[in-house]
């Protein structure tokens, strides 16, 4: 039986059962696949081309049986008829794509999305499928795209080598499973196996998710043709035209002091405490500690913090219109409310500036290579399958407008 579950995207499976409790380790995980490095350029010395495509086996579109070895005549792997899937329900063994002749199944695209409709007891039975479909759809084109890339990788590559990307990728995946198992307070595989378990996910799923992704992104930078050096006169021209990335906001971080009334016995007792702590601020006492101290609002408890301001951004506009008229360390006069004393402090004032070009001059280089790398790689990809013979369960137009 071919059933092979993966965890490709395996955090949209979580969306569609809403469940908050997996979206949290999901996002994790997906983050820190996405935030780890891609170390591509280590994978190969040469540069290696896409050799010519294997034989396709037919997959036709209404054959309901693949064939088989069993001599019995039952069907291991099976294909559907595309137009009625209520005739053909996906299994996870059945074959959604072929790439050059290699079949792709359903649990190789959304193994963990299945398990969890399967098991969704909230999920109308009537629904599963239907889901199981769309989920199917949603990422058959970027696992066609990785399949045709991994397939390139191997023809180019002897399995000796290939075996050396493997070993050097094991470290930084253990990198990722550190991080996912501090941040969630866990000390062993096991133990993250446990919590892996109830989304139809193990280490090792997670291992091969990891290294195929890493290796087709690698790949696809080894074979990417894109400029090393970038002409000083781009990165002006750059620069000038993303002037925004590189302005900051003019902004005020601010404290308070709020005397309240009704904490006092009426006006005239908040007045006499607000005098009180007139007195000690001209004395020179830290606005902070006054604030923890003396002030009524909740922000006592953060020592009078209010933390950063811009432009706009206050109802009070004449009370925003004082606070940015200050410089660091100035405060304000006493405001008189309906029910309270109020002063502020201005804590820091940073104004608008845009950073020179020299400032900027490396961050801008590394922009543009990334732009340009990123831009190679799509159009390696592109030729790649340009030269790839794929077919799909939704290439019958009758599939795709279900």
């Amino acid at each position: 039986m071919f059933l092979r579950p993966h965890c490709t995207d395996a955090i949209v499976v979580l969306l569609t059962i809403q469940s908050l409790r997996r979206v949290q380790i999901f996002c994790l995980l997906a983050g820190s696949l996405l935030l780890t490095g891609c170390r591509g350029k280590s994978l190969v010395d040469d540069n290696p081309v896409f050799a010519a495509a294997p034989p396709r086996r037919q997959l036709t579109n209404r054959s309901t049986v693949a064939a088989t070895d069993d001599a019995s005549g039952s069907s291991a792997v099976r294909t559907v008829s595309f137009a009625k899937l209520e005739e053909h329900p996906l299994t996870g063994n059945t074959i959604v794509a072929e790439v050059n002749g290699a079949p792709i199944f359903v649990d190789d695209i959304a193994g963990s999305v299945r398990l969890a409709i399967e098991g969704n007891p909230a999920i109308p039975d009537d629904q599963r499928q239907k889901l199981l479909y769309q989920q199917v759809k949603a990422r058959l084109t970027n696992y066609v795209d990785q399949e045709i890339v991994i397939q390139a990788l191997e023809q180019a590559i002897p399995a000796d080598r290939r075996s050396q990307i493997n070993e050097s990728l094991e470290g930084p995946f253990q990198e990722v499973i550190t991080n996912i198992k501090r941040d969630r307070n866990l000390t062993t595989d096991a133990e993250l196996n446990d919590v892996l378990a109830n989304e139809g996910l193990s280490v090792d799923l997670l291992r091969e998710s990891f290294f195929r992704i890493q290796k087709v992104q690698g790949y696809l930078s080894t074979i990417a043709d894109a400029p090393s050096v970038i002409d000083r006169s781009e990165m002006v021209a750059w620069y000038q035209a993303h002037l925004d990335e590189f302005t900051t906001h003019e902004r005020v971080r601010w404290q308070e002091i709020v005397v309240k009334f009704d904490h006092h016995g009426g006006r005239k007792g908040a007045e006499q405490r607000m005098a009180d702590v007139v007195r000690q601020l001209q004395a020179g006492a830290d606005f902070a500690e006054l604030a923890a101290s003396h002030s009524d609002a909740l922000s006592a408890e953060k020592r009078g913090d209010m933390g950063w301001l811009e432009r706009g951004s206050l109802a009070d506009t004449d009370l925003e219109q004082q606070l940015f008229a200050l410089e660091s360390g100035q405060m304000t006069k006493v405001y008189v409310r309906d029910t309270q004393f109020e002063v502020y402090r201005v804590v820091d004032h940073q104004h608008a500036k845009t950073s020179e070009f020299q400032e900027v001059q490396r961050a801008i280089e590394q922009k543009i290579k990334a732009e340009r790398q990123q831009a190679a790689r799509k159009e390696a990809l592109d030729k790649l399958k340009a030269k790839a013979i794929v077919v799909t369960m939704f290439d019958d137009d009758d599939a795709v407008d279900q």
